[in-house]
């Protein structure tokens, strides 16, 4: 009976480290289609950040014209 124990415990604890080494593993092949994901969108954000300023700076530039026009009827009239 005690043989029979042993090697079942001996059993589990094979499992165990198998179990063990294969979340290991998932956990680094995951670590690295992360990685990979971020260097993929990285520039595509830094793209439209960019564009957004850009946009920002025209329609900020458009509001003031859009402003000064107001203003020159206003005071015209």
């Amino acid at each position: 009976m005690a043989v029979d124990l042993k090697a079942e415990f001996e059993s589990l604890q094979a499992e165990f480290r198998t179990l063990r080494d294969d979340a290991k593993l998932k956990a680094a092949l995951a670590k690295m289609d992360i990685k990979t994901q971020w260097e993929e969108l990285s520039p595509k954000l830094e793209r439209a950040v960019s564009s957004t300023e850009i946009v920002t700076q025209e329609v900020v530039s458009d509001l003031k014209r859009r402003f000064t026009e107001l203003k020159a009827r206003i005071t015209a009239g």
